[in-house]
């Protein structure tokens, strides 16, 4: 399992109960596998991987239901869409699993390197981090072939697309830096955080929103590469990303909430509290709705903001 998850421990049913004076309310609590990890809205639904599973579960936005389970290799988590396919990581196999996004079937298993984290799709490529080799591949969806292997060192984890670079975030245990990689010269640089373990990474058109272990959210600006804000947020930030007002969502694993952000203040003003053990992990936009699952249990919770 991926070091700094949560054990698994207890199934519990969640309920959400919002800060007082907040807006955002739960449309849907939807039963998907176990340990859902992370999830893509793409070609008119949403698609959650369930890491204890090992399936792939498609929800129709309309009904909130699922329908269709897919098969995937051992502890598959981080997802993205491009080239009419589904791209999933298989954390288990050290695989990327190239999916038909109507049958659900694994149609290619791309060996990467060891223990990979997450996978993204962008800049018309699938890109993936290998935890463990402290490098990011780039694969070719013409022939599922690697075309470049970029080495970051340290433990990169989850991607951040932004409109001229790929950001990518470090859980190794000394860490302070993520990286930037110039997709026109596949080389990487490092950008300090000042915080350690900066893992989650969202990207927006004037910054990089950082979610580090020290339990801090930092803005960066992307031109001069300097940290400009630093935020308190909860216990163990995640994967995040941004709802359609354009605040910033960061779920917080061990203390189960998601933390709001204004970008306008650099403030949290909002912090939405799940039931406790939920353990909120990565956290999509789509459909107009923030999407997250609960790696203690099989729910996957919809959101509006």
């Amino acid at each position: 399992m991926r070091t700094h998850l949560i054990a698994l421990t207890l199934l519990l049913v969640p309920s959400v109960a919002l800060a007082a004076g907040s807006s955002p309310r739960v449309v849907a609590k939807i039963r998907v596998g176990s340990q859902p990890c992370a999830g893509v809205a793409a070609f008119g639904s949403f698609w959650e991987t369930n890491y204890g599973t090992a399936t792939l579960s498609r929800v129709n936005p309309a009904t909130n239901k699922v329908t269709k389970t897919g098969r995937l290799g051992a502890q598959p988590c981080g997802i993205a869409a491009g080239a009419g396919s589904i791209w999933i990581d298989g954390y288990g196999t050290s695989r990327i699993e190239r999916v038909n996004r109507k049958t659900l079937k694994v149609v290619k298993r791309i060996k990467v390197g060891i223990n990979v984290w997450d996978v993204a799709f962008a800049f018309g490529s699938a890109w993936a981090t290998n935890n463990y080799d402290g490098s990011v591949v780039r694969i070719n969806p013409a022939t599922n072939r690697i075309v470049k292997t970029i080495k970051t060192g340290a433990q990169p984890t989850n991607f951040g697309i932004g409109k001229d670079a790929i950001w990518v975030g470090d859980n190794s245990p000394s860490g302070q830096n993520v990286f930037r990689i110039d997709p026109a010269t596949n080389t990487s640089t490092t950008v300090p955080t000042g915080h350690p373990r900066p893992s989650g990474i969202i990207v927006t058109a004037d910054a990089v929103w950082v979610a580090n272990g020290d339990a801090t959210v930092v803005r960066i600006d992307p031109a001069t590469k300097a940290v400009v804000a630093t935020m308190k947020v909860g216990q163990l930030p995640q994967q995040g990303d941004v709802a359609p007002d354009g605040t910033i969502w960061v779920p917080n694993q061990t203390d189960d909430t998601i933390s709001v952000i204004d970008p306008q203040t650099n403030a949290v003003t909002n912090t939405i509290k799940l039931k406790t053990g939920s353990a909120p992990f990565v956290l999509r936009h789509g459909f107009g709705d923030m999407w997250v699952g609960s790696f203690r249990d099989r729910i996957l919770w919809r959101i509006r903001p």
